[in-house]
């Protein structure tokens, strides 16, 4: 079966913003209403450099809305990771994303920019945290949405976060909490080994 267009958009939005793919992991049936969701692996071209993770398949169906009611838009994944990554973390962030993209449909409410998640675990690689943010663009020239054929998808930038840094969110403005939390850390490496870039 073809791809759904929306999926071939945002593969090709992909290819231009980042070109070819190092390698990618394929999750079938599941989560949720999704067919299938592909998780596309840009290692990183050297150790400081950041390997990207980004999910394409989340967009194929609308997400639900808070209240149930109508459909709450469309959007995609994507989780940076400074370093290189081994191809066995790979596969546990990937299937993290993969799980996380279902996740609207979970809980029957769409997922959006400065929201939080909880996962049972750490996330992989990241160890500590538990929680992830979810944030939109950050930088001049980073894409917060994607141009489809069918809607614009939105881009939701998976940041794993700490206990600590879970409480400090409930207490701020998710804008003012995001900045802050940029100014304190390198958001692409573990809290506790790094320090601001």
């Amino acid at each position: 079966m073809p791809a759904p267009a929306i999926a071939r958009d945002v593969f090709r939005s992909l290819r231009n913003e980042l070109g070819d793919e190092d390698s990618g992991l394929t999750f079938e049936n599941g989560p949720g209403p999704l067919d299938r969701i592909d998780v596309m692996v840009y290692q990183a071209k050297e150790p400081s450099g950041v390997t990207v993770f980004a999910t394409i398949g989340m967009s194929v169906e609308s997400m639900p809305l808070r209240d149930g009611q109508g459909a709450g838009g469309r959007a995609e994944l994507r989780l940076y990771r400074r370093g290189l990554v081994g191809v066995q973390e790979q596969g546990l962030i990937a299937t993290r994303l993969a799980n996380l993209a279902g996740y609207p449909w979970a809980v029957g409410r769409s997922l959006g920019w400065g929201e939080m998640v909880s996962f049972p675990d750490d996330v992989p690689t990241f160890p500590g945290c538990r929680r992830a943010f979810t944030a939109g663009p950050w930088v001049q020239g980073q894409l917060g949405s994607v141009e489809t054929s069918v809607e614009n998808v939105r881009i939701l930038n998976v940041i794993p976060i700490t206990e600590s840094e879970r409480a400090r969110a409930l207490t701020l403005r998710p804008e003012t909490f995001f900045s802050d939390l940029l100014d304190a850390r390198d958001v692409f490496t573990p809290p506790a080994n790094n320090s601001p870039v």
